[in-house]
């Protein structure tokens, strides 16, 4: 991970980029965020879709393993190993959803915050300063 305000580049004064799995992340960037979290649910997806295929191959495998057509506990392994399987990857799947969704929603909170700090700003360069 890398931190370009520390290394006087990047997005701006006091930002800060990180370089992650889903490409440089500014913190002040809602954009980056949005993107994070399309990756996070990109990910999430193909998670859910690959995580089927050994899924199906381990109930296949062992259900052939177990019972009359075999004498040893190698079926009844990977009938656990299925469903341990099965739970660790929803809860992977569910965790990617998650980053999505925190992801997104701080982006729109930060853009809804930014706008109304600048309309508020605005407004009181519009007033007249008691200072002078």
């Amino acid at each position: 991970m890398t931190t370009a305000a520390a290394q006087g580049t990047g997005p701006g004064p006091g930002a800060t980029t990180r370089s992650g799995l889903f490409g440089e992340t500014s913190i002040d960037d809602p954009g980056s965020l949005k993107k994070a979290g399309a990756g996070a649910l990109e990910l999430a997806g193909e998670l859910n879709s690959k995580a089927g295929l050994a899924d199906g191959a381990l109930q296949i495998g062992g259900q052939d393993l177990i019972g009359d057509s075999w004498g040893g506990d190698l079926g009844g392994a990977m009938l656990e190993a299925k469903e341990r399987w099965a739970k660790q990857t929803a809860a992977l799947v569910r965790t990617c959803r998650d980053l999505h969704e925190q992801c997104t929603t701080t982006a729109e909170n930060y853009t809804t915050t930014e706008t109304a700090n600048s309309e508020t700003l605005a407004a009181v360069s519009k007033a007249r300063s008691p200072l002078g």
